[in-house]
């Protein structure tokens, strides 16, 4: 196992850290005060770096913070092994205080219902969900794809219509919730409906390549500005296809060795070091509108666990 010594005077001072995956300790005050797995070890503790500014929890451990210790590893899967064997006989002093899992969100569709498409902390209500996803901003930028190029709802503000409507930013689906006016067949919620199922819903829905191939009408005319635009819409809206197939698949992520058992999309047994370790199933009921929403805390193991299948 490597380690350094934290110095929190010195500037870059995690610079030589490595790259790839590794599994890590954070130790202070004699003792380990987290524990965890990542793929960009210098990142992530700049993140617990910063976010100590903000005071809290963070700024609690990174005060008692005084060494780092790491093992890298060639794939995911195997740093994931090491964090889940290691809380079965550790309790790290701030291992459950901390939640990196706090800032996720899901993706909450209504056709029916004001905004439509909305960013929510938890699937408590009747909404359909998706997610959870680590950015709302990614989610922010994917809302304004499609509202800019299927006119597809982005709303802002509590009220409506609003001014979208009026650039002719927005269809103006909000009018179709006014009961007390007749309804033009281009507020059909029902098409709605199926818009948004469309495009949030359906991995392979051709918008991607249509997108793509308005990029490449604009590049051949040498509208270079217009294609770069477009290049940047691309690869956000790759990112969302292949997080949406990783959720439709991560409850039913299945695999079995000798050495590892996967069932329902996470690891309920495997072998370390020489030793045998189970973990309960997860045996989670999910209502009908939680079909592609997964829990914020075990979100990255499945999706961890999603990558090693797929390269398999």
């Amino acid at each position: 196992m490597n380690e350094i010594k934290i110095d929190k005077n010195i500037q870059n001072e995690f610079d030589a850290l490595p790259k790839g995956w590794v599994f890590y300790h954070i130790f202070g005050a004699g003792e380990v005060l987290y524990a965890g797995y990542s793929a960009n070890l210098k990142a992530k503790l700049k993140f617990f770096s910063n976010k100590a500014k903000e005071g809290g929890i963070y700024q609690e451990l990174w005060n008692l913070a005084e060494k780092l210790s790491w093992v890298t590893y060639p794939q995911a899967i195997f740093a994931l092994i090491h964090y889940k064997c290691y809380l079965t006989e550790n309790s790290p002093l701030y291992q459950y205080q901390i939640r990196p899992w706090a800032d996720y969100v899901y993706l909450a569709l209504d056709s029916h219902r004001f905004p439509f498409i909305t960013i929510q902390e938890h699937t408590n209500d009747d909404w359909f969900y998706l997610g959870p996803f680590r950015s709302r901003f990614f989610l922010i930028d994917v809302f304004d794809i499609y509202a800019r190029i299927l006119k597809l709802p982005a709303c802002e503000t509590g009220e409506y219509p609003c001014e979208k409507r009026e650039k002719n930013l927005c269809r103006g689906w909000c009018l179709a919730l006014d009961e007390t006016s007749e309804k033009p067949t281009d507020y059909d919620l029902d098409k709605l409906e199926s818009l948004l199922k469309e495009a949030f819903l359906v991995p392979e829905n051709n918008i991607l390549e249509l997108i793509q191939q308005e990029r490449n009408k604009y590049f051949n005319e040498l509208e270079f500005d217009k294609s770069s635009l477009l290049d940047e819409d691309i690869e956000i809206l790759n990112k969302y296809r292949e997080w949406l197939k990783f959720l439709i698949s991560a409850k039913h992520l299945e695999y079995e060795s000798n050495e590892l058992k996967i069932q329902k999309g996470k690891i309920t047994y495997c072998r370390f070091q020489g030793k045998d370790y189970y973990f309960p199933v997860d045996n989670i009921e999910f209502r009908i509108n939680e079909t592609l929403a997964l829990n914020l805390n075990s979100v990255d193991e499945s999706k961890v666990i999603y990558n090693f299948l797929q390269k398999m």
